[in-house]
């Protein structure tokens, strides 16, 4: 019955993408779709070898079918349909701490796009986006990803968005945000059932310029975000998606960040890209004060593989525990595996799913173009905590307080193409902790996952 449920949608989504292959050869719409599958091997969550569910054995099986339909000139709509269900051999149902867990999950099939585009409405250099949309700003640092329950399902917003393109070559943008923490507002999933994507409702502003012309080859980049955020109470903080519930709590506040970016050449095959954001507002009844800065320098080797060093170096600022006020670094809408897929398990430790903060990160990277169609890149991070904050219950039994050495992590990824249609990768990390983890939260930890990508 379980695996009935697995595959209905999708079959479901197959069905659709058949008719609407036959309807684009007849009205001229536009369309795609792709198969995404994965296998994902999962170690020592939480560092712990002794917790029942420390190793992680599961199948992710996601399909999506898009089309896009131009009414007018300038005028367009764009939708996308989304599934994926996964089946879990490791951790078993009777390991998981609360009842519930399915291990063959079947999600709902939902719209991830569903957006109106106006190009140039009386002639203005803007365009329009209204409904849901994918939103992604610099290289994603701080704006990416609404959704981090459903872990790259979706990335969806829900937004609207103008872009005005001024002189000079540069553009503005003005997005206003207005996120439901659940499944449950309009287009809901067409097979029923709410599932939790964030711990609380969120509404903002981002205001983002970029110009192109100031340096030669270069963006410069200028932002203003505000959000809000309001608590989606559930008894116990009980969340639930992917198959399983859990617990996680909410945030409530208005953050507010001003910041800049830039990505530019410095010499022959040198390359800089460097952004900050300082941080401010209310957070959980507490005064926000937090700064962030990300950056890379880039070295082209110009040899025959078309390699490529990178030296990375990331600061989020953590909490003082001898302050009244909140110093964590919040991540606004960038709670996505950055540099590491690893690490997404392991923040709950000390804040929430795939929520970074409290960080020194010095990254050194190799990135190679093994065959026209592979590309190889190895990195090992070496990750330490701005404070040895314990201020939470989660804190308390988790970190030492003792040091502030995270630890030493090792990642490998290996991408390729076959053709046209298919495309897969192989990615390994390994990390061993450090002194930064309380005594039990020190067993090395791995990740590994396989993916063929079916697209049309």
């Amino acid at each position: 019955m379980r695996c009935a449920r697995l595959t209905r949608p999708l079959a479901a989504l197959a069905a659709l993408l058949l008719a609407t292959q036959t309807q684009a050869a007849n009205d001229a719409f536009d369309w795609g779709a792709d198969l995404r599958l994965r296998q994902v091997f999962i170690g020592n969550v939480g560092f712990n070898s002794d917790s029942p569910t420390a190793e992680r054995n599961f199948q992710r099986y996601r399909a999506r079918l898009w089309g896009g339909y131009e009414i007018d000139p300038g005028a367009r709509l764009d939708a996308r349909l989304v599934w994926e269900g996964r089946h879990y051999l490791l951790p078993t149902p009777g390991d998981w701490p609360l009842p519930g867990f399915e291990r063959n999950y079947s999600g709902g099939v939902l719209f991830d796009r569903l957006v109106f585009t106006l190009e140039e409405p009386g002639g203005l250099p803007l365009t329009l986006k209204l409904g849901r949309q994918d939103l992604i700003f610099g290289n994603g640092w701080l704006v990416f990803e609404s959704s981090p329950f459903d872990g790259s399902r979706s990335i969806y917003f829900d937004a609207a968005r103008a872009t005005l393109a001024l002189a000079g070559d540069t553009q503005l943008d003005l997005v206003y945000i207005d996120q439901s923490a659940d499944t449950g507002r309009f287009p809901q999933a067409l097979n029923g059932g709410v599932e939790d994507q964030i711990e609380q409702h969120e509404s903002g502003v981002i205001l983002y310029a970029r110009n192109r012309a100031l340096i030669p080859g270069a963006d410069l980049d200028g932002y203003f975000i505000y959000k809000h955020a309001r608590p989606n109470d559930t008894p116990g903080n009980l969340r639930f998606n992917n198959g399983y519930p859990f617990t996680s709590p909410a945030d409530s506040g208005d953050v507010y960040a001003a910041g800049a970016r830039i990505d530019t050449p410095l010499a022959e095959r040198w390359r800089l890209r460097a952004e900050g954001v300082y941080e401010w507002g209310t957070r959980n009844g507490r005064d926000l004060d937090a700064l962030g800065i990300n950056t890379r320098l880039t070295l082209d080797l110009g040899d025959g593989l078309d390699s490529k060093l990178h030296l990375d170096y990331e600061y989020l600022s953590g909490d003082d525990p001898d302050s009244t006020g909140d110093q964590a670094f919040d991540p606004l809408w960038g709670r996505w595996p950055q540099w590491s897929e690893l690490m997404i398990y392991q923040w709950p430790l000390e804040t929430r799913v795939g929520e970074a903060s409290n960080l020194h990160r010095a990254n050194l990277g190799w990135i190679a173009q093994l065959l026209p169609s592979t590309r190889l890149t190895l990195d090992y991070h070496a990750l330490w905590a701005d404070q040895r904050s314990t201020r939470s219950a989660a804190q308390l039994a988790n970190i030492s307080g003792a040091g502030d050495f995270r630890g030493h992590l090792f990642t490998a990824w290996l991408k390729t193409r076959f053709n046209d249609h298919l495309a897969g990768h192989l990615m390994a990390e390994y990390l061993q902790p450090g002194d930064y983890y309380a005594a039990h939260r020190r067993d090395n930890g791995y990740f590994v996952r396989a993916e063929l990508t079916l697209s049309w």
